[in-house]
């Protein structure tokens, strides 16, 4: 459970917000918008000016000591590795830092270098990898963890697909197992597959918390839909359409879907005409955060 309520010095300011157990968050932004920020203050790295936060239901500064070994962190500007150690020695090194048993370690060691495969690579040190396989191993560290919150900051960068890939199915896992997985990316890509709500920061302030489908609802509901038809032309004069043309046998609509379901539409439609095919097309999550945005401007601007 993280509760955080109040301001930060450095950019946050009226964040009042709970995230559950067990939640995997994705938390985007521009950058300066307060993602990394966010995340420090969970972590105890920063502590707020003013306002509480708690994190695993302890002061993350005062009860540091408690919960630093059930919080696995990684920051896109602090490496997790010793730079003049192996990849293999700084593993080792977590190993003892937090205790992990000889066989629980080897074990979980085989599992994420497999996923991650960057098994080559463990007896080589960081200077002389390339982005991708550092980024592979740091990933490595932090799941290599047992933790209950697993903070991410930008953690696919560097990344090809099969290493987001890799990421993406580590993440699941961890949802699996219960734990709380908080990732901060520039990426809708990232957001949209591992994340089930949603945290938008602008400009240090929340302008959205919920999950992915409340974003859609709220801030992206208009649909594009496409009927091609044999026949007689459907008839949804009565139904809250925004615009349609018809086209050749195609029919092209827009409406609103907090007004009117596809399904009573497709219902319609099929009732009056004979359907050849269909295609609905529904705002992603970046038209939905692009919406979002537009809202706060006009808002901004009276």
């Amino acid at each position: 459970m993280i509760i955080c309520n109040g301001l930060s010095k450095f950019i946050l300011h009226d964040v009042d917000l709970h995230i559950p157990q067990g939640i995997t968050l994705g938390i985007i932004g521009a950058s300066g918008s307060g993602k990394t920020t966010f995340l420090k203050l969970i972590s105890g790295l920063l502590q707020p000016e003013s306002g509480t936060i708690y994190t695993l239901r302890k002061n993350p500064v005062e009860g540091q000591k408690n919960i630093a070994g059930r919080i696995a962190v990684l920051y896109a500007d602090i490496p997790v590795y010793d730079e003049r150690l192996t990849i293999s020695d700084s593993l080792d090194e977590i190993r003892l830092m937090y205790g992990i048993k000889k066989n629980d370690f080897l074990e979980r060691l085989n599992h994420v270098t497999s996923v991650l495969d960057f098994t080559g690579i463990l007896h080589s040190k960081p200077k002389d990898l390339s982005l991708g396989q550092k980024r592979r191993a740091e990933l490595g560290m932090i799941f290599l963890r047992d933790a209950d919150l697993y903070l991410f900051d930008e953690p696919c960068i560097g990344l090809d697909q099969n290493g987001k890939a890799a990421f993406y199915s580590l993440v699941k896992e961890k949802q699996n197992e219960g734990k709380t997985v908080l990732v901060s990316s520039h990426s809708m890509e990232d957001i949209s597959t591992i994340a089930e709500r949603v945290l938008l920061f602008d400009q240090g302030k929340v302008a959205f918390y919920g999950s992915k489908e409340e974003l859609y609802k709220r801030l992206s509901p208009m649909q594009t839909g496409y009927v091609e038809f044999e026949g007689k032309m459907p008839d949804v004069s009565d139904l809250e359409i925004e615009s349609y043309s018809v086209e050749n046998g195609r029919m092209t609509f827009r409406y609103n879907s907090n007004h009117v379901s596809s399904k009573e539409l497709l219902m319609r439609i099929n009732h009056t005409t004979s359907v050849k095919s269909v295609a609905l097309h529904k705002a992603s999550l970046a038209e939905s955060i692009y919406g979002i945005k537009r809202i706060n401007d006009m808002e901004v601007e009276k």
